[in-house]
């Protein structure tokens, strides 16, 4: 019997601890991710009144963690191709842990700026790998399921940080929200014992740590009987050069177009709906609880979308969840009745926010593993613009004056713009480097 290669087993392994601990470890960090950028939307409206910061100055000051994002996507991400990607993960979550902490200790707009800069550097370099990661190590069938549903966290944090804001602010002030954002320093320990490495990179750099990660996913394996042969590199051109060449540029030229237009609603969203609400005539309090309903429906649009993506696959997904966006967007712009309006909340959160887990599932499975992590991280920088953009625009817009429904439809466009770049992207080629280690999303 000749026998497999590791990679083929790890691709078929069954659900087992191993995959429930990769998923509980990535999940903490994608929760703290949600939680870090989130919490600026709760606690603006206390920093304009206390620092008298315009609405384009703080559209700015919630751009900084996004454009820290974007350099660390860039400048730490793809080191895991080459350094690995627990140790990057590692390191990232470190920076963005102690960049949240000192926020609590900001004095003024340029001080609570560069804090938030910081510690979107370290989650840059963090979620990308994470993507990786679980693309990594999961078996194909669950693939898109566990990648979404860790991406989902994203949503609960953000959940967590309304929840936060609404209890801790009114006695501790806004400071007290940002030293929850420091709790994962606690947890490094944990992490570095059970966060596991890249089989892909392994087999590569290590086989010895490369069988013992194989009785993790398989305990009681003979790995006598297992192949651990390095993936097979089909070019030696770089990781960032590969992502325009053997068929891929226009479609990742597309793929960051339609991930920049999604992280532009979800940014700007989340920044801005309470203050739109509330200029809409709604209370404070209650718009609060609109951004717990959006995220609520988010974190059951990325579950859902994960399950549909493995079904269907992402390309359909997303083109769907799209419409369903701008039609909810839409229909809240005409402030609907309190029923109808959750209802639309909770639908604008699943197929925006929510939209945002299938996106990165999406592009993890567009691209080899070798060059995995510089091409999501690369998706997730370019596409940062769009994030970047979200909280900016949405200030510029308030400043603006503009009846409800003209803000809501303002937030709708971008939607229709991601329709059309996801349906530009073409099915990823088999690359022959593969042939035993990723199996082609047929409906991609």
């Amino acid at each position: 019997m000749i026998p497999k290669n590791a990679i083929e087993i790890a691709n078929t392994a069954p659900l087992g601890k191993f995959h429930y601990g990769l998923l509980f470890w990535c999940s903490f960090i994608m929760l703290f991710d949600g939680y870090d950028l989130v919490i600026y939307g709760s606690v603006v409206p206390r920093l304009m009144e206390q620092w008298s910061i315009p609405p384009v100055q703080a559209g700015w000051m919630g751009s900084a963690a996004l454009f820290g994002m974007m350099f660390g996507a860039v400048a730490i991400g793809p080191l895991a191709d080459r350094l690995g990607r627990r140790k990057v993960i590692l390191g990232a979550i470190t920076l963005a842990s102690v960049g949240a902490l000192a926020n609590a200790f900001a004095w003024d707009a340029l001080s609570f700026a560069s804090l938030r800069f910081l510690t979107g550097v370290g989650l840059g370099g963090a979620v990308p790998n994470i993507v990786a990661l679980m693309s990594d190590l999961s078996p194909t069938t669950r693939r898109s399921t566990l990648t979404t549903i860790m991406l989902s966290f994203y949503s609960i944090g953000a959940m967590v940080s309304a929840l936060v804001a609404m209890l801790l602010i009114p006695k501790f002030g806004w400071e007290a929200t940002f030293f929850i954002g420091g709790l994962p320093l606690l947890c490094l320990p944990w992490m570095y014992r059970y966060l596991p490495e890249s089989l892909p990179y392994l087999l590569e750099k290590d086989k010895i740590a490369a069988s013992r990660l194989m009785t993790r996913i398989l305990p009681g394996i003979d790995t006598s009987s297992v192949r651990f042969e390095s993936p097979v590199r089909t070019s030696s051109s770089t990781p960032l050069s590969r992502l325009f060449k053997e068929g891929r540029g226009v479609s990742t030229v597309f793929l960051w177009l339609g991930f920049g237009m999604c992280l532009l609603m979800v940014y700007g969203l989340n920044t801005w709906l309470p203050k739109i609400m509330v200029a809409g005539g709604y209370p404070l309090g209650s718009s609060l609880m609109f951004l717990v309903t959006l995220n609520l429906g988010a974190t059951v649009g990325a579950l859902g979308g994960g399950w549909l993506a493995d079904r269907w696959g992402c390309k359909p997904t997303l083109i769907l969840f799209f419409t369903l966006a701008v039609a909810s967007l839409c229909t809240l712009g005409i402030k609907p009745g309190p029923v109808l309006l959750n209802v639309m909340l909770l639908i604008a959160g699943a197929t925006t926010i929510g939209t945002l887990a299938v996106v990165h599932a999406f592009a993890a499975q567009q691209y080899p593993s070798e060059i995995r992590s510089t091409a999501v991280s690369w998706c997730s920088a370019v596409g940062r613009f769009g994030g970047v953009a979200g909280p900016a625009l949405g200030g510029f817009m308030l400043s603006l004056n503009l009846p409800l429904q003209l803000n809501f439809i303002f937030c709708a466009i971008p939607g229709l713009i991601a329709i059309f770049a996801i349906a530009m992207v073409k099915r990823r080629a088999q690359n022959s480097s593969e042939n035993l280690t990723q199996p082609i999303d047929a409906h991609s």
